[in-house]
C-alpha cells in the first residue's frame, strides 16, 4: 500500500485533466460561473475527515493526513486559513479557522491530522454540522470558504446509537445543505469506495445543491488527484507540467520559464518515488521558501519576475522526478457592456437592451487595489470569451474576444427577445477566471417609417417597382414582411406587394394614398400611408422650363452689373452755428469706394468741423444713368428744387440739380449742387479734391 501511494503523487495530473481510472465525479457548474465574481481576500478551507475504524482498511497509509498538509503547502500562507472537523460517531476532534502564514499553527494543524486515531461508527451529519459551524464561526465578508468532506461510507451508528438516530443526521445534512446555500460557500464531497458501500446519491446530493463537487474513488491514492481538483477550482490556477527526469544520484540541473511578472506566488512542486535528497534554486527573488515531505517537495517564490529560474536537484538513482509550476494570482476580471448603456460591475442590476442590434464589450484584469493590470505579458497569454446563454434554456454562445489597446473588445447581437446571462471567462496555460454573471432583457421594437414617404412616378415612364425597405426600417435588424391595407384613395396607380416590393402600374396624372404595413418576425408591426405621385413627362418639361427661368431671373437680379458713382458734389454752407465762414467744398464721388456715402464722411474728407451728427443718417448713393439717390433719417429740411424731401424717402438728383439742407440746430445750412466731372479733370481716389482744368 506504501508503493501504491507514493506511485499515486508521480501520477499527479493537471487541475482540469481527468486521469484516474475508477473515479468518478459530478461539478455543479453554477458554482464555477460564480467565481471572480467578487475580487477575493482569502481562503477559508474546513476538512470534514471521516476517522471511523473502516478507514484503517480504506487509507492505511494516512494520504488524507498527507494530501491535506500538500494542500497548505501549495496554499497561499497569507491568504489561507484552515480548519478541521474529525468524526465517527462523535465529534473526535476539530480546530478553528486557523491562519497557516504562522508556522508554528501550521505544525500544530499538520500534526493533530497526523495523530488521529480510526475508531467507532459513523455519524455524517454530526460531522458536516460541525465543519458549518467551523466555518459560520470564523469566516468573513471578502474571504471564500469552502468544505471538503471525505468520508467511506453512509451513517452508521451500529448496535449502540446512544441518543442520535439516522433522522438526526439526515436532518443535520438537510440543514448544513441550506446553510451553504444562504451563505453561498460549496461543499465538496470524496467517497472513498472500498467496499462497495458508499452512499452515492447522498453525496452527489450534497455537492450538487450547495454548488461543490462530488468524487468518487475506489482507492485512496486517488486522493492527491482529487485534492489538487478541488485546489484549483478554489484559486483558479492550473498546475503546468515542466520537466520529468530521471535521476542519476548526482547534481542534475533544468530551467523552468516563468511566463510573466505578475504572480504573486511561483510553486514549483517535484514529485518523486523517494524523498529528494538536495534541492537548490536559483531566482532573483529574495523570498524563497521550501517544503519537504517523503512524497514531494515544493519551492515557493514569492512576486517572481519573468524569465528563467535555474533548478538543482539530487535524488536517488533511478528515480522518476516530475516538477509541475504552479502560479498564484491575485488578479480579478472586470466585463462591461460599453455604448449608451453599460452595465453594473457587480452584475446584480438586469439591463434592458435592444435585441438584433450590436452591444459592444470590454474587459480588463484588476489588480487588488482596484488598479488596471499593465502587464502585457499576461494580457497576451489569455484567451478571452464572452459567453451567452439564455435563461429559459439554450444552447450557450461562446464570442470571442480580442485584445487591443489594453482592453480585451468584442460586439454581440442577442438576437431574441428573451432574458440572458452573459460571463466574462478568461484563460491562460498557467490559471483562469470567470467574472460576474450579469442579467439582461433584449426587447424588441416595432418597425419604424421613414420620414421621406411619397413615390414620384413619370406617367411615360410605365409600371414601377419599388423596395419598401426604403420607407421602413427595423431597429432590431428584423426581416419584414409588408401588407397593403384596403381603402387606399385616388387613381394615380394601381397597387401590390410581391415579397418586400411595392408594385405600381396603371400609372395615370394625379396622387394616390397607400396604407402599408410592415410586421417584423415577432409580430410587431407598425403602418405608414405613402403618397404616389404621378405626372406627365410633358408637364414636368414645363415646370422645369418655368423654374429655369425664375432662377434665370434671379440670377440676373443678383449678377446684373451695380451702378457706380459718376459725378461729384459742390458744397456751399451758407450758415452756420458757430459762426465761422466755410470755402466752397467740392467732392469727387468716384473717388469713395463702394456705391453709398454719408454727408459727414464727406464733411470728414475736408476737414469741415461743425457739430452736425445727424449728417451721419443722410445718405448719397449711385443711381442709374449717372444719377445720384439721397435719403435721409433726420429731423434735417432737405429741399430738391421745390420739393421737400420726407423723411426714409428716396430722391433722384441728376446733374446741375440743387439740395438744400437746413440742419436740426436750425441756423446751419448748405447748398449741394450735383455736377457731371468734365472729361479732362484728374481725380485721386485717396479722398482729396483733385485740380480741374
Amino acid at each position: 500500500m506504501r508503493k501504491l501511494g507514493i506511485i499515486v503523487f508521480m501520477t499527479f495530473v493537471l487541475f482540469f485533466q481527468i486521469g484516474s481510472n475508477g473515479v468518478i465525479w459530478t461539478v455543479n457548474q453554477a458554482n464555477a460561473a460564480s467565481l471572480g465574481a467578487d475580487p477575493v481576500e482569502g481562503y477559508d478551507a474546513v476538512f470534514v475527515l471521516d476517522t471511523s475504524y473502516s478507514m484503517r482498511d480504506t487509507d492505511p497509509e494516512g494520504i488524507a493526513a498527507e494530501v491535506i498538509n500538500m494542500f497548505m503547502d501549495l496554499s497561499d500562507a497569507d491568504r489561507t486559513r484552515v480548519g478541521f472537523v474529525a468524526y465517527n460517531h462523535h465529534v473526535v476532534a476539530s480546530k478553528s479557522l486557523t491562519s497557516i502564514a504562522v508556522a508554528a499553527q501550521k505544525s500544530q494543524i499538520q500534526q493533530e491530522i497526523r495523530t488521529l486515531n480510526r475508531s467507532g461508527y459513523t455519524d455524517l451529519g454530526l460531522g458536516l454540522r460541525k465543519g458549518s459551524e467551523l466555518l459560520a464561526a470564523g469566516t468573513s465578508k471578502g474571504r471564500q470558504p469552502f468544505m471538503i468532506l471525505l468520508s467511506d461510507g453512509e451513517t452508521d451508528f451500529g448496535a449502540s446509537s446512544g441518543s442520535r438516530s439516522k433522522g438526526d443526521s439526515s436532518n443535520d445534512v438537510s440543514s448544513v445543505i441550506k446553510s451553504a446555500q444562504t451563505k453561498g460557500y460549496p461543499v465538496y464531497t470524496i467517497g472513498l469506495n472500498h467496499d462497495g458501500t458508499v452512499n452515492r446519491q447522498e453525496l452527489e446530493r450534497i455537492a450538487s445543491q450547495t454548488g461543490g463537487a462530488s468524487f468518487i474513488t475506489s482507492s485512496a491514492e486517488d486522493l492527491p488527484e482529487i485534492l489538487n481538483r478541488i485546489f484549483a477550482s478554489q484559486i483558479r490556477s492550473k498546475l503546468v507540467p515542466v520537466a520529468a527526469i530521471t535521476t542519476t544520484g548526482e547534481m542534475q540541473e533544468l530551467t523552468v520559464d516563468i511566463p510573466d511578472s505578475s504572480m504573486e506566488e511561483a510553486n514549483l512542486v517535484l514529485l518523486s518515488e523517494h524523498p529528494l535528497q538536495e534541492t537548490q534554486l536559483y531566482s532573483n527573488s529574495e523570498n524563497v521558501r521550501r517544503y519537504k515531505s517523503s512524497r514531494y517537495a515544493i519551492l515557493k517564490i514569492e512576486h517572481p519576475q519573468a524569465g528563467k529560474v535555474k533548478l538543482k536537484l539530487r535524488g536517488i538513482r533511478g528515480d522518476l522526478v516530475k516538477i509541475n509550476l504552479l502560479g498564484s494570482y491575485r488578479l480579478e476580471a472586470e466585463a462591461s457592456m460599453t455604448g449608451n448603456k453599460e452595465t453594473p460591475t457587480n452584475g446584480n442590476k438586469p439591463v434592458q437592451l435592444p435585441k438584433g442590434q450590436a452591444i459592444p464589450f470590454k474587459a480588463q484584469l484588476l489588480l487588488p487595489d482596484g488598479q488596471r493590470l499593465t502587464d502585457e505579458a499576461v494580457y497576451k497569454s489569455l484567451q478571452a470569451n464572452i459567453m451567452v446563454t439564455p435563461v429559459k434554456g439554450g444552447t450557450s454562445k461562446k464570442v470571442p474576444m480580442t485584445y487591443k489597446s489594453g482592453f480585451f473588445q468584442a460586439e454581440y447581437a442577442f438576437p431574441l427577445t428573451a432574458d440572458y446571462t452573459w460571463q466574462l471567462s478568461l484563460d491562460s496555460p498557467q490559471w483562469y477566471r470567470k467574472g460576474a454573471v450579469h442579467t439582461v432583457h433584449a426587447v424588441n421594437a416595432a418597425p419604424q417609417a421613414l420620414k421621406d414617404l411619397t413615390i414620384r412616378l413619370v406617367k411615360e415612364d410605365g409600371d414601377a417597382r419599388r423596395s419598401l425597405s426604403e420607407f421602413f426600417a427595423d431597429p432590431n435588424h428584423d426581416k419584414l414582411t409588408y401588407k397593403l391595407d384596403s381603402g387606399a384613395s385616388g387613381d394615380a396607380a394601381n397597387a401590390e406587394i410581391n415579397g418586400t416590393d411595392l408594385l405600381l402600374s396603371g400609372l395615370h396624372t394625379g396622387d394616390s394614398e397607400l396604407k402599408i404595413t410592415a410586421t417584423d418576425s415577432e409580430g410587431a408591426s407598425s403602418s405608414a400611408t405613402l403618397t404616389v405621385s404621378v405626372q406627365s413627362r410633358y408637364t414636368a418639361i414645363k415646370w422645369t422650363v418655368a423654374v429655369s427661368i425664375v432662377v434665370a431671373a434671379l440670377l440676373y437680379w443678383f449678377l446684373r452689373p451695380k451702378p457706380q458713382f459718376a459725378g461729384r458734389i459742390e458744397g456751399y454752407f451758407l450758415a452756420t452755428a458757430s459762426g465761422q465762414e466755410i470755402p466752397v467744398k467740392s467732392w469727387p464721388l468716384t473717388s469713395f469706394p463702394g456705391r453709398k456715402v454719408s454727408l459727414q464722411e464727406l464733411f470728414r474728407t475736408l476737414d469741415v468741423h461743425e457739430p452736425l451728427p445727424e449728417a451721419e443718417r443722410i445718405i448719397f448713393s449711385a443711381g442709374k444713368k449717372g444719377t445720384l439717390v439721397v435719403k435721409h433719417d433726420t429731423r434735417c429740411a432737405l429741399q430738391h428744387g421745390k420739393v421737400r424731401i420726407a423723411r426714409n424717402k428716396k430722391a433722384v438728383l441728376e446733374y446741375s440739380d440743387k439740395l438744400y439742407i437746413t440742419f436740426e440746430d436750425g441756423v446751419t445750412e448748405i447748398e449741394l449742387r450735383y455736377k457731371a466731372i468734365k472729361p479732362n479733370t484728374s481725380v485721386y481716389t485717396d479722398h482729396i479734391q483733385a485740380p480741374t482744368g
